[in-house]
C-alpha cells in the first residue's frame, strides 16, 4: 500500500508537470526549446538508473530510496522558485536524480517480493493509481494556471511527496534494521571478533574506491558527458548558439564524440563493472527487450513532446483539455497493463502479447498522422492515442518480465536497470529529435504559410501570443504547426516497425518453468565475471 501511494503521487506530479509545462515555458519565453527539460531528465536517467541499481545492492534499498525521495522533494522547491528557464533546468537536474532512484527501486522491490508468475500482475497493480492522477491532476493544474499560480503546482507536489514518503521510508528502514541485526548475528557466529574489527578498520579511501568501481563512476561520467554534448546541440544550435557552424556548436559536438569514444574504450578495457552489462549473460533477451522499450519510449518522447503546445495553439484548448486529449494513451496503457498481467498469470505465456501489442502500436501511431491534422476531430485524436496506449500496455509488462526471467534472481536489479536504461535512452533521443525537427522545420513553414510581418521568436516562445495573432496569421501558424506535427508522426511510424524486429530474437519460455529451465531456454547460465574474478 505504501508503494502504491508513492506510485500515485509520482503519477500525479507527472501529469501536473505535463499540464503546466507549455504554460511555464511560455511565461519564461522558452516554449520552442521545452524539449530540453525532458532531454536533460532522460540523459541523466540513462546513467543514474544503473548506478542506483548497483548502489541499492551494495548499501540497501532503504538508503537509496530515502536519498532519492529527499532529492525528489527538493527539486520541486527549486523549480517552484525558478526565476528563469535556466534555473528551471537546474531544478530538473535534481529532479532527475531523485526520480531515477525511485523509478528503479520500486520495480526491484516488487521483483524481490513476488514470484515470476505473479510479477507481471503486481507490476501492473503498482501502476493502477496512476489513473486517478491522470483524471484529477490536469484539473488541479488547470485551476492553478487560471489563477496565475503555476509555481504552486510544483510546491504542492513537494508537499504530497513528503506526506506519502514518510510511511514507506519508516517501513523500509524497519525491515533494513531487522535484516542487519540478523546478518550481524550470523556473521559473529561464523568468524571471530578480531577478524570483524579488522574489516571495520578498512580505510575510508579503499571503501570509496571500491564503491566507485562497483558503480563504474568513470564510465558513467563519460556516458553522461557524451550524451549531453551530442544531444543538446541538436536543440540549441539554431535557437541559442548561432547555428551549426558556430564555434560553441562545433566544439560541443567534437567533445561529445571524444567522450563517447573514451566511454567505449573504458567499458571495453578498463571497467570492472560496466555501466552497460552487454556481456553479463549468455542470453541476449535482456538486450533485445531493452532495445524494444527504447523504440517505444523514443516514439512517445518525440511524437508527444510538442503535442500539448500544438493542441493549445491549433484548437485553442485549455491546458487541462489538451492534457485530457493526450491522456487517452496513458489511460489505456495502464488498464491494458492490468489485463495483460492477469492474462499472463492465467495462461503462463507472454510472447503473443508482445506481437499483438506491436500491431496495435503501429496502427495507433499510423492513425495519428491524419488524427493530428488541425481539421480533425477531438474524438479522432483520443482514438488514435488510445489505440497506441493499448499497444504499449500489451508490450511493457511482458518485455520487463521476459528480461527479468531470463537471468538469475541475484541479477534482478541489474537487468531491471538495463531495461529502464533502454527506455531512458530512447526518451532522451526522442526528446532531442522532437526539438531538432520542431525548430529546424517550423521557421520554413512559417515563412510559407504566415502572411505579413510577424515576430517569429515571440510566436514560438509564447502560446498566448500565437493564439492572439490576427486571424490570417493565426491560421498560417496552425498550418505550420500541423505540418511539423505530421512529420513527427511519420517518423514515429517508421520507428514503431523496429519494435517488432527487436522482439523477434527474444527467446520464448513458459512462466511456470523453474528459474534454471528459463535461463537454459535463454541460452544458458549467467557467465558474467569481473576482470578481477577472471584472474582467479
Amino acid at each position: 500500500m505504501r508503494l502504491v501511494m508513492i506510485s500515485w503521487v509520482s503519477t500525479w506530479e507527472n501529469n501536473v508537470n505535463l499540464t503546466i509545462t507549455p504554460t511555464v515555458t511560455s511565461v519564461l519565453q522558452a516554449n520552442n526549446i521545452a524539449s530540453i527539460l525532458n532531454t536533460v531528465l532522460f540523459m541523466l536517467q540513462v546513467c543514474l538508473i544503473p548506478m542506483f541499481s548497483k548502489i541499492s545492492d551494495l548499501t540497501g534499498r532503504a538508503e537509496v530510496y530515502t536519498l532519492s525521495l529527499m532529492l525528489y522533494i527538493v527539486s520541486f522547491i527549486i523549480m517552484a522558485t525558478a526565476p528563469n528557464y535556466d534555473n528551471l533546468i537546474g531544478g530538473k537536474v535534481i529532479y532527475a536524480v531523485g526520480k531515477s532512484g525511485c523509478a528503479i527501486v520500486a520495480p526491484i522491490l516488487i521483483g524481490d517480493m513476488t514470484d515470476i508468475i505473479n510479477r507481471g500482475l503486481m507490476q501492473a497493480l503498482y501502476n493502477i493509481p496512476s489513473i486517478f492522477g491522470m483524471l484529477l491532476a490536469p484539473l488541479a493544474a488547470g485551476a492553478l494556471i487560471a489563477q496565475g499560480q503555476w509555481r504552486w503546482a510544483y510546491g504542492i507536489n513537494s508537499i504530497l511527496l513528503f506526506a506519502t514518503a514518510i510511511p514507506l521510508i519508516f517501513s523500509l528502514w524497519n525491515v533494513d534494521f531487522k535484516a542487519r541485526r540478523l546478518l550481524k548475528s550470523e556473521a559473529e557466529q561464523e568468524k571471530g571478533h578480531e577478524e570483524e574489527e579488522k574489516d571495520n578498520k578498512k580505510s575510508f579511501y579503499k571503501k570509496v574506491v571500491w564503491i566507485l568501481n562497483e558503480v563504474d563512476m568513470i564510465g558513467s561520467i563519460f556516458l553522461i558527458a557524451g550524451l549531453c554534448l551530442i544531444l543538446l546541440p541538436c536543440v540549441l544550435a539554431n535557437t541559442r548558439w548561432g547555428g551549426w557552424g558556430s564555434p560553441i556548436t562545433i566544439g560541443t559536438l567534437v567533445a561529445g564524440l571524444v567522450s563517447v569514444i573514451l566511454f567505449a574504450l573504458w567499458e571495453w578495457k578498463g571497467a570492472h563493472k560496466p555501466v552497460i552489462p552487454a556481456t553479463k549473460w549468455e542470453s541476449s533477451t535482456p538486450l533485445w527487450a531493452s532495445l524494444a522499450t527504447l523504440t517505444i519510449r523514443l516514439i512517445s518522447a518525440s511524437n508527444w513532446q510538442y503535442l500539448l503546445t500544438y493542441l493549445q495553439v491549433s484548437r485553442k484548448a485549455s491546458p487541462a483539455k489538451a492534457t485530457y486529449l493526450e491522456r487517452g494513451f496513458s489511460s489505456f496503457f495502464v488498464v491494458t497493463e492490468l489485463i495483460i498481467g492477469f492474462l499472463m498469470k492465467r495462461y503462463r505465456v507472454w510472447r503473443p502479447f508482445v506481437w499483438s501489442g506491436t500491431a496495435f502500436l503501429i496502427l495507433g501511431v499510423g492513425l495519428m498522422i491524419p488524427a493530428r491534422l488541425p481539421t480533425s476531430s477531438d474524438a479522432f485524436v483520443v482514438i488514435s492515442q488510445s489505440i497506441a496506449g493499448i499497444g504499449v500496455g500489451m508490450l511493457d509488462v511482458p518485455l520487463l518480465v521476459a528480461a527479468q526471467s531470463s537471468v538469475p534472481h541475484n541479477d534482478l536489479s541489474i537487468v531491471t536497470a538495463l531495461y529502464q536504461m533502454g527506455g531512458s535512452l530512447g526518451s532522451a533521443i526522442g526528446s532531442t529529435m522532437a526539438g531538432a525537427v520542431w525548430n529546424a522545420m517550423l521557421l520554413g513553414h512559417m515563412e510559407k504559410y504566415v502572411p505579413g510581418d510577424y515576430n517569429y521568436e515571440k510566436i514560438v516562445r509564447d502560446i498566448d501570443y500565437a493564439i492572439n495573432l490576427p486571424v490570417e496569421q493565426y491560421n498560417g501558424v496552425v498550418t505550420a504547426y500541423g505540418e511539423v506535427q505530421r512529420v513527427l508522426s511519420i517518423i514515429s511510424v517508421c520507428v514503431a516497425s523496429l519494435t517488432f524486429f527487436f522482439s523477434l530474437p527474444i527467446r520464448s519460455f513458459g512462466l511456470d518453468e523453474s528459474e534454471e529451465d528459463r535461463i537454459k531456454a535463454n541460452a544458458g547460465r549467467s557467465t558474467y565475471t569481473t576482470k578481477e574474478e577472471g584472474k582467479t
